[in-house]
């Protein structure tokens, strides 16, 4: 199994404020479900709270220290070591792949874990609150696609 992150950042590193996106890009969003779906999907609780719902055609993994909480449709854990193991039950194949989505907290938890990251650079400037970590190790681009307001690439670990 690969751990794979997606992520849009401002030029800061910017992702999030008061628990929303800072930005609406279509095509971003498009990619995104381009990329994620039929594969299992990471994210902290206020990620999920921030979309409100299960993802569609995907295997939703919520890590949160709250053990009282449970949603349907959702595999709550709270151990984070335990989100390879749910998705290796989702998807075995050798091609499988843990899509880590946010938020801040679960960047950096799984970033020393993650060998690929689909990032999209967004030109923004305002306020945020939450972060992408810096990148740890050596990363090389392997893809790269610019569109209106955004720069796509595909990165990996050396």
């Amino acid at each position: 199994m690969i751990v794979s992150m997606v992520v849009a950042i401002g030029p800061k590193r910017e992702i999030g404020y008061n628990n929303k996106l800072l930005w609406h890009l279509p095509e971003d969003l498009k990619n995104f479900k381009k990329i994620t779906t039929g594969k299992a999907i990471l994210m902290g609780r206020k990620t999920f709270e921030s979309i409100g719902k299960p993802l569609p055609n995907r295997k939703n993994i919520v890590l949160t220290r709250d053990e009282s909480y449970a949603v349907e449709g959702v595999t709550v854990i709270h151990d984070p070591m335990m989100a390879f193991d749910v998705a290796l039950e989702y998807d075995d194949s050798d091609e499988s792949e843990l899509m880590v989505i946010g938020g801040e907290e679960i960047f950096k938890i799984y970033l020393p874990y993650t060998q690929k990251i689909y990032l999209s650079e967004v030109d923004y400037t305002g306020p945020a609150d939450t972060y992408f970590p810096e990148l740890d190790g050596e990363w090389k681009e392997i893809e790269s696609k610019q569109f209106e307001g955004f720069r796509y690439k595909i990165i990996e670990r050396v």
